[in-house]
């Protein structure tokens, strides 16, 4: 139960040793084989070589765009 404010009760004693037990009780048996939901990316890792052509790529449409802006900037001045 949570509380106004947010905050959840103190774990009691009883509960505490249930919690104990249950990690006890787990010690030994093999971790699970699966990543959790929370971590998965939903992609296959990517390609080192294929990340470094992607970067080639962008950085490529990054000075054509910088070199277009410059030449309106120069068209607007000259205008």
């Amino acid at each position: 139960m949570v509380s106004s404010y947010g905050h959840r009760p103190p774990v009691t004693e009883g509960v505490a040793e249930v919690i104990v037990k249950d990690i006890k009780s787990g010690e030994g048996k093999s971790g699970a084989s699966e990543v959790p939901l929370a971590f998965q990316t939903g992609r296959a890792p990517a390609d080192p070589a294929v990340l470094g052509n992607t970067r080639k790529q962008m950085t490529m449409f990054g000075i054509f765009a910088v070199g277009i802006l410059a030449v309106l900037l120069a068209v607007w001045w000259a205008a």
